[in-house]
Formats: structure tokens, sequence, C-alpha cells
């Protein structure tokens, strides 16, 4: 069943939330993540927005999408988005 992950992202350090979006698609692809949505500045149909990145992945299933998250390539790189950005990330599978 298909697992998505959503992440809502403050940039406020340019510098180390790049280092981290410059390695994150091999790492994405490497665990069968697909991004499919990722829009600083997304269209509000509704409803107050706080500025905030609108990240959106898809992944196999939710066991992919937890090994990603806990794999050693991405924790490391994670350590720049820790670093450069705030992030509200959660995980949904599909209906």
């Amino acid at each position: 069943m298909t697992c998505y992950v959503m992440a809502r992202v403050a940039i406020h350090d340019r510098e180390p939330y790049g280092r981290y979006a410059a390695a994150f698609m091999p790492v994405l692809r490497q665990y069968g993540g697909r991004l499919l949505v990722s829009n600083e500045t997304p269209e509000v149909l509704e409803g107050p927005w706080d500025g905030r990145k609108l990240v959106l992945m898809a992944f196999e299933s939710r066991e992919a999408a937890l090994t990603w998250a806990g794999s050693p390539e991405y924790r490391k790189i994670a350590e720049d988005r820790i670093a450069g950005s705030e992030a509200i990330v959660v995980l949904s599978e599909e209906l």
C-alpha cells in the first residue's frame, strides 16, 4: 500500500539547507522514494498558510518510508536539514 511522507519546512539558513537539498534525491531514490511535490510557494486555496515549503514523497509501503527515514544515509544528510530549517514531517498510508 502506498505511503506518503509530507513535510512543511521553514528554512532559516540556506547554506546547510542547500547542502541537504543537493544530496537529497540520490538518497530518496536509493530507498525507492518518489518526490511528488517540492514547493516553497504553494497556492493557498483556503485558510491561512504559514509560508513553509511543502514537500510530498511517496513510498511503496510504510516499511519502505520508515527504512528511508531511519537509514544512515538519510540521517547523515538530515543533519544539514535540521541545522538549516525547522520541519513538521508526517507519514500517512493510502486509504
